[in-house]
């Protein structure tokens, strides 16, 4: 983990308690990947070259991360309300 991250998970952790700064720390980390494929995913459509499509794996791997995040959103509201 880097200095950075882990500044930013005790800040959590201190806001939310923490379990629940945990899991905003790893929703933050989902988010932050989910952008970088998506923004893959563009390149491959508006990129030069042969490849038009994005690559077939990218999609499924889009599912299962957007998957998790709702799961560890859903974690945290309940945490919230605990």
């Amino acid at each position: 983990m880097t200095d950075a991250d882990a500044a930013r998970l005790d800040d959590y952790r201190f806001q939310m308690g923490h379990d629940a700064g945990n899991l905003a720390l790893v929703l933050d980390h989902l988010t932050d990947t989910i952008t970088a494929l998506n923004q893959h995913l563009v390149y491959y459509r508006l990129g030069p070259g042969e490849r038009t499509t994005p690559p077939a794996d990218l999609p499924p791997l889009l599912a299962v991360l957007a998957d998790a995040k709702e799961l560890v959103r859903e974690s945290l509201q309940r945490l919230k309300t605990a």
